[in-house]
Order: structure tokens, then sequence, then C-alpha cells
């Protein structure tokens, strides 16, 4: 659970069984049978519009690998919560498929004060919920006010500390209508914040700062959010058929949508199916349009046209459990555990889906140095890297300092094929490598995973991260008050790097850059999580799908603006 724009989790995306996220980024598919392998998803499966009105009923059938955690947009904190949200609720912008920031429910780009405080920002005229209210500035500020009211318990709240007051709402110690955003009239906002942000036009895309209707969030209280009927959104589509814990649910068309003519789909039909196997008999059956690929499936589908792959922005990791686990508190141990996990292996020989070992916290292609346009990943190097014999040494030093010779732990994942092989071959690697360390295997549903990793009481934990485009949406994850700091690591000296890089370095890009890559090497010297790999999604898509929108950051298809071409074959 970003992905979610600068929190704040597809898959581990739809692989690993969803990560947790912030928000996300895409590229637009324009042309049909396109495999997409890079770090920018290239164009694909989109084709030309249909030239003539389609005469039979537009329903697409979609398989995906997890459980829906939340339909409430202020509450989500992961991927998969983000990609189902987006189909029936929208904010003021999104990211089109050149990396751009563009209005969706916003007439315009904000207008800027000089001092970069302040963003004044207009709405559509004659917005209107599905129920038929009209939609105004006061929808989102109720909502706004809502994520960071303590009550709300918003695991992605902090992610937008950088709205003036956000911090000291959400700590108690403000009035929520301190909150700096303000409806000036029906169809303008004022937003005011804590400091300049560079990225903060594009973190107005972020599902949790989605509009939400007051009288029907109070009217359903602790309810909202937890099944179809209890939920309400203002995008193209309408949640149906989802009971909360199902493995199934739709989206029929909205007819109050604003932008309802360029909507083609009447239907979407989502099914659960965690088998990777089952999914794909039921794609070759005919009986699903979209379902997801991984491991040893994709090589039978390489030259597939349908077959369609997308190197996300997603940073998969070991998450340790320090605070928890005293084992874990031993520096040496945790260096040990990193060392003598084969990478290379692991996405080659394990995944084999495209996914790339990742050899720092931040992934390639986040943001480039802005003197010399190298990759922030690249001008970083291999921090992080495979040393068997120097993990088996650190490891004996480790046991001594702990006083024993053994140590178990529970490797918590979700339950979907990929996360069942990695967790098998992690619990190989360091059964194997480090002698008298045993691994208990616990594959959850995702929302289960989720929910341990955030009461801060586990061991380890197969778990992601999709930022945005600015790498400190990464690197705030290990900052000691951060909600998604699920190892409660505590360091002064690397929060005031990152509190320094948020305010004072705001302004000065290449002062700002230096911090960035200096605050990753220290982290990462702490041995505070261990990275694996920087993920990939794989999926078949039937040739007469047209118009997805494929996604390296954030949910990895949009299918919003997808229609099936009734005279295909398929």
């Amino acid at each position: 659970m970003k992905t979610n724009w600068k929190l704040g989790l597809l898959l581990l995306i739809l692989v690993l069984g969803t990560v947790l996220s912030g928000c996300g980024s895409n590229k637009t598919a324009e042309s049909s049978n396109t495999k997409s392998n890079n770090s920018t998803a290239s164009e694909t499966n989109a084709g030309k519009e249909a030239e003539t009105t389609p005469q039979e009923p537009q329903i697409l059938n979609w398989i995906i690998v997890s459980e829906l955690p939340t339909a409430d947009s202020v509450k989500s904190y992961d991927t998969l919560s983000s990609s189902q949200i987006e189909i029936f609720a929208e904010g003021l912008y999104k990211i089109d498929g050149n990396n751009k920031t563009v209005p969706v429910l916003a007439t315009g780009d904000p207008v800027i004060s000089e001092d970069g405080l302040t963003y004044s920002i207009k709405l559509r005229d004659g917005l209107k919920w599905p129920n038929g209210d009209p939609l105004t500035a006061k929808d989102f500020v109720f909502a706004w006010q809502r994520l960071f009211n303590p009550a709300t318990a918003a695991q992605n709240a902090s992610t937008h500390f950088n709205i003036k007051n956000a911090q000291a709402i959400n700590e108690g110690k403000k009035a929520a209508e301190e909150l700096g955003i303000e409806a000036v009239s029906d169809t303008e906002l004022k937003i005011t914040l804590e400091y300049p942000d560079t990225y903060f036009t594009a973190s107005l895309s972020s599902v949790n700062l989605y509009p939400q209707n007051e009288a029907f969030v109070t009217e359903k209280g602790e309810a909202y959010g937890t099944n179809s009927e209890n939920t309400l959104g203002n995008g193209p589509f309408i949640l149906k058929d989802w009971d909360g814990t199902g493995l199934n649910w739709s989206f029929i068309k909205n007819e109050q949508y604003w932008d309802k003519d360029n909507i083609k789909l009447d239907k979407i039909n989502i099914q659960v199916v965690k088998e990777i196997g089952t999914g794909i008999n039921l794609y070759e059956s005919g009986a699903v349009d979209v379902a997801s690929l991984s491991g040893e499936y994709i090589s039978q589908y390489t030259n597939n046209p349908e077959y369609l792959s997308v190197l996300t922005l997603t940073a998969s990791n070991l998450e340790l459990g320090i605070s928890s686990n005293k084992a874990l508190q031993n520096e040496n141990f945790r260096k040990a555990i990193s060392l003598v996990i084969n990478r290379d292996e692991l996405v080659n020989n394990v995944l084999i889906d495209g996914s790339n070992p990742l050899t720092g916290i931040v992934p390639k292609g986040i943001a480039v140095n802005p003197d010399t346009g190298t990759d922030f990943s690249d001008e970083a190097g291999a921090i992080v890297v495979t040393d068997v014999e120097e993990g088996k040494r650190l490891w004996e030093l480790a046991k001594k300092e702990l006083g024993t010779d053994k140590v178990k732990l529970e490797l918590i994942t979700s339950d979907t094929d990929t996360a069942k092989k990695t967790s098998q071959y992690l619990q190989s690697q360091l059964e194997t490598n480090l002698s008298g360390v045993t691994i208990e295997l616990s594959n959850v549903p995702t929302k289960v995973r989720f929910e341990k990793m955030m009461s801060y009481k586990f061991d380890l934990a197969l778990g992601g991260w999709t930022g945005d485009f600015d790498p400190v949406s990464y690197l705030n994850l290990f900052f000691s008050t951060y909600e998604h700091n699920h190892a409660r690591y505590k360091d002064e000296t690397y929060d005031a790097l990152i509190t320094k890089i948020k305010t004072e370095d705001a302004t000065d890009p290449q002062t700002r850059w230096k911090d960035l890559q200096e605050a990753q090497k220290y982290i990462l010297s702490k041995a505070v999580v261990t990275p694996l790999y920087q993920g990939a999604s794989n999926y078949l898509v039937k040739s007469k799908v047209k118009g997805i929108v494929t996604h390296n950051l954030g949910t990895p298809l949009e299918i919003t603006r997808a229609y099936i071409e009734q005279n295909s074959a398929k």
C-alpha cells in the first residue's frame, strides 16, 4: 500500500501481492501488441479508437492476485487499493502518459505565489457525485481534514505534512479547521504549505487527497469504505458488489461523471485469483481479458503479442522488525542478512519476470542529477552487494555479541505465488549461509500482512514501496516518526538530514541532491532494511482490449479509458 503520491503501495505490485504506496505516474498505450521492458513503461496496447459506436455492451473482465484492503481514499495505503479507487474516484490532477501533471477536476495549473507557499486552484463547473449531489471545493476541505484527523488513523497522513499545520493537527495540537486548505468558493481552493515544494502539484494526484462527500461519509461513519454499499466516489465508474472481504467485485459506468462521453466501458468485472496458473487457464479459455503473469509462465508468452511487461519504480525489500526483535537490533546480524542474499539469482532464477536487482533504496528511473542528468541510482552505485563470506564473518561476530548460536525468525509475506517463491528462496539463502538461523514462513492474505507490519510487531516481512519522482519519498521510510517506518528505527543524525532535505534544501537543488545521496548511503550503512529488487509487472491482455495506460510508478495498468474492439477475432 505509494502509489498514494509522496507516500506514501502495484506489485510488488500485483506480483508480490501488493506494496505500500504513495502515488504514481504512467505511460499512455498507443500501439497494439507491444511489450514494455524499460523504466518508463513504453506505450502499448491502445490502438485507434473504434470508428463506429460500439453496439454490444462494453464489459472488461480482469483478474488480479490480491483482495482489496480498503475503498476509503483517505485510508488507502497500498497500490492495490489505489488502483481500484482510481477507477471510481479522482482528484485535482493526475500524471499523464508523458509523466506530466495534468488537470482532472481542476481547470488548469495552480496559481503559485512568489514565495512558493500558496496554491490557488479552480475546479470545473457542474461537478457531481453519483447520487446527484454537487461536488464542490468544500469536499476537498472535508477529505483533507479527515486525512489528518488523528481519529481517522490514516496511515499515509504524514506523507502530506508539507501542508500547513497538517502535522500539528495529526498530533492533536491544532484544530482541523487550521489546516492549510480553504474553500474560497464552491469552485476555488486555496492551499498553503509549510515550505516550498517543487513536487507539490504532482503530489495532488495522490488518492489520499481525493475529495469525499461529507454527508455520505458522516452517515456511514466507521463503515465508510468497507464495502461497496458504504462507499461513494466521483470517478468514471461506481464500485459495486464488493462485500469487503470477497474475491469478486465490479464497476459500472457513472452517468453523473463530468467526462462520461469519453468512457466507453459499461462494466468492469474484477476477480481475485491468487494462483497464476489458474488465472492463465481462465485467460486462455476466453473467460477473462486481462490476467497477471509471473515466474516460469512468462517464458511461455514472451513472444506472444498479448504479453505486456512493465518495469515499475517499486522497491521490493526484506523489512526488519528491529524494534520488536532483539537479535535484529544487532547491526552485524542485519548486515549479514543483506550480504548473503544473491539478488541476481533471485531475479534471474526465481522471479524470472523482468525485475532488476536493487542495489540501493531508491530504484533506477526516479530522478536525475540537476547538473549532470545522471540517474540517482547510477550515481549512487552498488551500495548493496552480495558477499557471502563477509556475511558469515559478521554473523560469527553477531553471535558473540548476542550470546547465542541460534536465532529463529518468522518471515511474513503475502500468499501469492510470487511471494511464496520469494520467501522460500530467502529462507534457503539465510538458513544455508548463516548457520544457526531458522526461518519460519508465514504466507497470509495481503491485508493481514499489512496489518502485521503496521503493528510493528514482526521479525521479517516481504514488503515494498512505490514513491514518486522525488528520492525523499523512498528515504522518508526510515524517518523515526513516519508511519511506514515499520522497523521503528530511530537515528537523530538521519532525521536531521531528512528534515534538512525537506525544508532548508527546498530551494537549492544541488545541495538537496548531495544530501539525498548522503542520506541513502548513511541509512544503508546501518542495514536498517535489505533491498531486494526493482519489480516488474507482467500481464496477458487480449488484443481486443484497447486504450490501456501503463504506469511505471504506482498502478501498472489504468483501464478507465479502455474499450473493447468488437470486430476483433478475440
